[in-house]
């Protein structure tokens, strides 16, 4: 398995999980963008018919997509996040009570998911212009938020959230259950 030395020092060669999300400062596209996508998800949880691949209906969205993309690329943009360090994320759920109003935030998150990741998102992201990436002051996030539709806010808001809560606690799930395995099975065969 390795000693925690060994963990940390893979982990840290490693460095922090990021993700990058497309967006459109053009609400329009952004839209036709979002149903598209939300189209492929369908797609591939249906079963694949192998005889139909060049045209099976997900190769169909993504040419699609591709070509939605292509057709507005002046308005795309892509932001990358990296997870945060968990102290300063658990500085932001602290700071951020939940909504009254709002059953997920009491119920699912206990804070307020919407601040939280809007925060987090001027934190840990970053433009990709070119290849290069470059900080936004916080003007330009605001301007950035004032234009997007609510489906870029929500990819924004899950890839956030899935960096620094929800990915982490599944891997440690995941991590839990595995290890108890091989430990019953070590058992098993003493």
């Amino acid at each position: 398995m390795g000693s925690f030395n060994e963990k940390l020092a893979a982990a840290k060669e490693k460095g922090r999980p990021s993700k990058t999300v497309t967006v459109s400062l053009d609400a329009e596209v952004s839209g036709r963008l979002a149903a598209l996508e939300a189209q492929v998800e369908v797609e591939k949880n249906k079963p694949s018919d192998g005889r139909l691949a060049k045209s099976s209906p997900l190769v169909k969205l993504i040419q699609e997509i591709d070509s939605v993309k292509a057709e507005f690329a002046d308005t795309l943009v892509d932001l990358k996040f990296t997870r945060m360090l968990g102290a300063s994320w658990l500085d932001l759920t602290s700071t951020n009570p939940p909504r009254p109003d709002s059953v997920s935030d009491r119920m699912i998150f206990g804070y307020d998911f919407n601040a939280v990741t809007r925060a987090a998102a001027h934190e840990s992201g970053v433009l990709i212009e070119d290849g290069v990436e470059r900080e936004l002051t916080d003007a330009e996030w605001d301007d950035l938020f004032s234009l997007l539709a609510g489906g870029d806010h929500e990819q924004i808001a899950n890839a956030v959230y899935a960096l620094n809560e929800g990915e982490s606690n599944r891997a440690v799930e995941l991590g839990k259950a595995l290890r108890a395995a091989t430990l019953a099975s070590e058992k098993k065969s003493d």
